[in-house]
């Protein structure tokens, strides 16, 4: 059973690296959207505020039923549904159409919410529980691994391949995960232990009145949230515009904030289950290297300083690398059979928050989005600090 387990979680991992990298591939494709934007007669702006983002926005509405599903139903139906409906999806966005482009990225979001969620319950399930943060470690940082490819390899790649030959890759991949998932997986779910969809999904409701679980969350929304939208989206902008930076360079800055998430992650996972055995302190600190790094961002504007800019990109991809205790957080508190379901509420507020701060930059600056971060940071750090308990020892 272990080793089917380790086996399974491998592919899981493989998996989430498939679902990062469409995640933030759009943070190098400014030129690629803004060319759909000519070819469709469409407000570049726009498309840029929202062809990034409408991943996002998915992903986050999804929770409302992925995690109560994957609890009632199991990670071997649900799982490798979605991983078919992803390859779909992937596939419908070659299509010559506006329409086709932007719901092939839409159902790309749903479908890849079954990922994150999955994984959890995978964990919860068959790992102990002082090896929830290394797991979770492990996944983060596979992908941003996948997401050092989505930078300065995929702009390569683009330049020789186009998206046609990037998005015939992709769904080719999902598909393979699809197979690998309906055969490995075993878990089907809490329904032969009498849970129905709909106790399990009532959890939701439980979960939206716990101040821990909105303190979590937003603490996640602060750092790995503030950093995600800049990486996948508004990152490029900021750096082209304020900068003039050429897409190659972008493509390069871009690579060493995730290759400070895929350093400082595994790390922060054995730090916090193996050496002091807490999670509360690390989410604190977080959110604290969060607030410093958008600071230095802002001062980077201001004073149009490219080293005080890298300083801000290192930092903010270890703030992101810190956040990683933020999932184990969200569900042990909540037990195993509702794992899942707990990390979709955490994933709910988590993308929510990432999707605003995507879709706001075209439309107030970099410098205004900057600052809005610098908010969402502080913000995550007083309620961490004020309403979360430590759930390790507990």
């Amino acid at each position: 059973m272990r080793r089917a387990a380790v086996v399974l979680l491998v592919v899981m991992l493989l998996a989430y690296g498939l679902v990062y990298f469409h995640r933030v591939m759009t943070g190098i494709m400014k030129e690629e959207i803004e060319g759909f934007a000519e070819y469709y007669k469409v407000d570049p702006e726009y498309l840029l505020a929202f062809f990034p983002s409408a991943y996002f926005y998915a992903y986050a509405l999804s929770q409302l039923f992925m995690g109560s599903l994957v609890d009632t139903y199991g990670v071997k139906r649900v799982g490798a549904l979605m991983m078919g409906l992803m390859g779909l999806s992937t596939a419908l966005m070659m299509l010559p159409s506006p329409a086709a482009l932007m719901l092939g990225r839409t159902l790309v979001g749903v479908s890849a919410a079954v990922v994150f969620v999955g994984t959890q319950r995978v964990a919860s399930l068959y790992f102990a529980s002082s090896s929830q943060a290394i797991i979770t470690s492990l996944l983060l940082m596979t992908g941003n691994i996948s997401g050092l490819l989505a930078t300065y390899p995929l702009r390569v790649f683009l330049s020789y391949y186009g998206l046609a030959g990037l998005l015939t890759i992709l769904a080719v991949f999902a598909f393979t995960i699809m197979v690998l998932v309906y055969l490995l997986a075993w878990d089907v779910g809490t329904r032969k232990k009498g849970l129905g969809l709909r106790e399990v999904w009532g959890k939701l409701g439980h979960l939206s009145r716990e101040k821990h679980a909105w303190a979590t969350a937003l603490g996640a929304v602060a750092s790995y949230g503030t950093g995600t939208a800049f990486q996948a989206a508004w990152g490029q902008d900021l750096m082209s515009r304020a900068f003039g930076y050429d897409k190659f360079t972008v493509s390069i800055l871009l690579m060493y904030l995730a290759l400070s998430f895929v350093l400082s992650a595994p790390l922060v996972g054995v730090l916090s289950d193996r050496v002091i055995g807490r999670r509360k302190p690390v989410l604190i600190a977080s959110n604290t290297v969060s607030t410093i790094s958008w600071v230095l961002i802002i001062a980077s504007l201001l004073l149009r300083s490219s080293p005080l800019l890298l300083a801000g990109l290192v930092l903010l991809g270890v703030s992101m690398g810190l956040h990683i205790v933020a999932p184990p957080m969200a569900k042990e508190p909540y037990g195993i059979d509702y794992s899942a379901t707990a990390t979709s509420f955490f994933n709910l507020v988590l993308f929510t928050g990432i999707a605003v701060l995507q879709s706001t930059e075209p439309f107030v600056g970099p410098l205004a989005n900057s600052a809005l971060s610098l908010t969402v940071s502080l913000l995550g750090l007083v309620l961490v600090a004020a309403w979360t308990r430590e759930t390790l020892r507990s």
